[in-house]
């Protein structure tokens, strides 16, 4: 009996011991989440992607772009260029993306067939990104801030040990711009990337899945790592889309001046 007493109090005592030692780790949702929105922020990177639009018949369209991506000043927020290279209808097509932390983001699209350059505004965040399963909202990135995030539980990927974070807007005009009312993401414990995330329209229907994988390490000292491919699958259109970086090259000298948008038609 004294031997069972025992047993039970440190089992008491090394459970009450659990929520500080998680706490250390940095294991809460928002931690988790903050060191997500952060981990594929580089100084500064030029890459070079292929991404594969597939509809539900199989058909494939394939679209070269190239992107600049550089921290701003306060080295949170980060500026990202994309430029389309082929095919010819969608040649010369710029978009940038320019993130405020706590306020509006700044968005702009070039389209040379009107020679024009238009902002876009908030709600534009849930449209898609020409044609793709991913919309701007999704490549310009969700602060952590704006949503109510929950640390579920832990799960086991492709051998890899992740967080399975359940994040849902934290008012409905956060759920109307990003068209979503929830997301649930398994976060690699190592890379703080989302291995797999699941999205919910704003009806509350099952959206989409996406998956990344190939994740590198760019400056592990400061956990820095970036997904070299991308798979993007609609539940209800039945369209994939995939986003393979060819090329990723980390850069300082990445001038400030590529991030004006009154230089996208250049």
């Amino acid at each position: 009996m004294l031997r069972l007493c025992r047993t039970v109090m440190i089992t008491g005592m090394l459970l009450a011991a659990m929520p500080q030692a998680h706490a250390a780790m940095g294991t809460s949702a928002d931690e988790i989440m903050n060191c997500s929105d952060q981990a594929t922020k580089v100084v500064g990177a030029l890459s070079d992607l292929t991404l594969t639009l597939i509809d539900s018949s199989g058909q494939q369209r394939v679209r070269q772009l190239s992107m600049a991506t550089k921290l701003e000043p306060n080295g949170h927020d980060n500026m990202r260029l994309l430029r389309f290279i082929s095919p010819a209808d969608i040649k010369g097509t710029v978009t940038l993306l320019i993130e405020h932390g706590g306020q509006s983001d700044d968005m702009w699209i070039y389209l040379p067939a009107l020679k024009k350059t238009r902002r876009l505004v908030a709600d534009n965040k849930r449209d898609s990104f020409v044609g793709s399963d991913l919309t701007f909202g999704d490549l310009i990135g969700h602060q952590p801030s704006d949503w109510a995030n929950t640390n579920l539980r832990e799960e086991v990927i492709d051998g890899k040990p992740t967080w399975v974070i359940e994040s849902s807007p934290r008012n409905a005009m956060i759920k109307t711009s990003s068209g979503y009312s929830k997301r649930l993401l398994w976060v690699e414990k190592q890379s703080c990337i989302p291995l797999r995330t699941d999205y919910w329209d704003d009806a509350g229907l099952s959206l989409k899945t996406v998956r990344t994988s190939r994740v590198e390490g760019m400056d592990v000292a400061n956990k820095k790592y970036q997904f070299m491919h991308l798979e993007a699958s609609n539940q209800q259109t039945g369209h994939k889309s995939i986003l393979n970086y060819n090329k990723y090259t980390l850069s300082q000298k990445i001038d400030d001046s590529v991030f004006a948008p009154r230089s996208l038609d250049q």
